[in-house]
């Protein structure tokens, strides 16, 4: 009975898997002249496909690693297809932006480029920009598809999660179907063709090793995300836990300075001042002088989203309510196992963008991917992942689509806010009834 279950469940998520690959090369082939909706609708076909066989999979856990490889296989195929319907789409971000320092850079020898300072990135990205402004492509596809890759190596970063804290190949599985086709993942690269999945992926692995006791590979991949993105400075507070409670070595800690300084020194050779690599995050931070920019953040529940007379304000409430939550977390450090150390980052990667001003939507990157992870740990709380999909998908289209939208981002923020209070609940009952275990709190290894 069980062999012709299997071989049923088998048949059933194959043929899914099969024909949702056969309507996303039907998106892709059509990516060049159908319309938005059209593209909605495919998209939206090819969901409900894939799900039906992911339901199939996880009301039987019954697969072996051949059958959940092909079944993977199948599905980023069909991730990839949605992504290269989308990649003619030129943003407002990249017309303004992108296209035209890639167009500087092509201009110049690659030690002038490296030298001069062109946008509001760190080296890392303007490393790539450079590459794609000598290679034969257009432009526009050499930025997306760096993405794209980055998306699946943050699809991967979630499976290895949810595979190591639930020892579940079948859930880290729809976990890695769950994060190649969350919407803001395929909006945020290849239509709006921004690297949050950098940045993202590179986060989610340092977490990944931290916890298994890779310290110098935690620190490297930590120094690397926050050298393509200051956003990654969400999930550092989890460097600081990692340390405490004996994850990571202190006498490793030099990996991390060294491997943010180190990936700049191709630019400081080239001639590029120490001043102008190193303060392009302060500079950022000055861009847009307004509570939120499009985030469903707490500022977005203001009526006045100015605030060139209380700049300072917003961030120290952040800093303060961040800086309990991390003491709390070390006072409690010897009670946070594997699961614990997940619902902490992920409390700290919802909670720091909700609080800071000057967010962008995309500002939860971090977040809406954890919560995968967190999903997939208690599937009983799937509710989590699927407010903080939606809700991102809810800003992302207001933004990139216009038009009415269909809840006030202001209502958006609060949901938010309420997720933020069950989650810290959670946390919080987590620290009270977890078993303790005595000795040394912070259990900081320096060995």
């Amino acid at each position: 009975m069980e062999t012709s279950r299997k071989r049923l469940c088998i048949g059933i998520s194959l043929l899914a898997g099969a024909m949702g690959v056969v309507l996303g090369m039907v998106l892709a082939l059509n990516g060049l002249t159908a319309t938005i909706g059209q593209k909605m609708a495919l998209l939206l076909c090819t969901l409900v496909i894939w799900g039906a066989g992911a339901a199939v999979l996880l009301k039987w856990d019954l697969l072996g690693k051949v059958e959940y490889t092909a079944l993977g296989l199948l599905m980023l195929l069909l991730g990839l297809c949605l992504r290269m319907a989308l990649l003619n789409y030129m943003s407002p971000d990249y017309n303004t932006f992108l296209s035209q320092w890639v167009a500087t850079m092509k201009g110049m020898t690659v030690r002038q480029a490296l030298s001069t300072p062109i946008g509001d990135y760190n080296m890392p990205y303007l490393y790539l920009l450079l590459a794609i402004s000598r290679l034969p492509i257009r432009d526009l596809y050499g930025i997306k598809l760096f993405s794209i890759l980055a998306d699946v190596a943050s699809a991967l970063a979630v499976a290895a999660l949810v595979r190591y804290l639930t020892k579940k190949d079948g859930a880290a599985l729809l976990a890695f179907l769950a994060s190649l086709f969350c919407p803001t993942t395929w909006l945020n690269s290849s239509y709006w063709g921004q690297c949050d999945s950098v940045y993202g992926a590179l986060g989610l692995w340092a977490l990944y090793a931290g916890l298994q006791k890779r310290s110098k590979t935690c620190y490297l991949l930590f120094a690397l995300s926050l050298s393509f993105k200051l956003q990654a400075v969400f999930l550092l507070p989890m460097a600081v836990v990692l340390l405490c409670v004996g994850r990571i070595r202190l006498k490793d800690v030099w990996v991390f300075p060294t491997g943010f300084v180190g990936i700049s020194v191709p630019a400081l050779l080239a001639g590029r001042s120490f001043f102008d690599t190193f303060s392009i995050y302060f500079s950022q931070t000055q861009s847009y002088p307004y509570l939120s920019l499009n985030a469903p953040s707490f500022w977005s529940l203001i009526d006045n989203n100015y605030f060139s007379n209380m700049a300072s304000a917003p961030v120290l409430i952040a800093m303060s309510l961040s800086l309990g939550l991390l003491l709390l977390a070390l006072w409690h450090g010897e009670r946070l196992d594997d699961r614990g150390l997940l619902l902490l980052g992920l409390v700290f990667s919802l909670m720091i963008p909700w609080l800071l001003p000057r967010m962008h939507e995309r500002y939860f990157y971090f977040a809406e991917l954890l919560s995968l992870v967190y999903g997939a740990m208690y599937p009983r709380k799937i509710a989590v992942p699927a407010i903080l999909m939606t809700g991102g998908f809810l800003v992302y289209s207001q933004y990139l689509f216009g038009g009415a939208p269909i809840l006030s981002l202001r209502l958006v923020a609060a949901i938010y806010g309420a997720l933020l209070l069950y989650l810290l609940w959670q946390l919080m009952m987590r620290l009270k009834t977890k078993t303790k275990t005595g000795g040394n709190v912070y259990g900081i290894s320096m060995e």
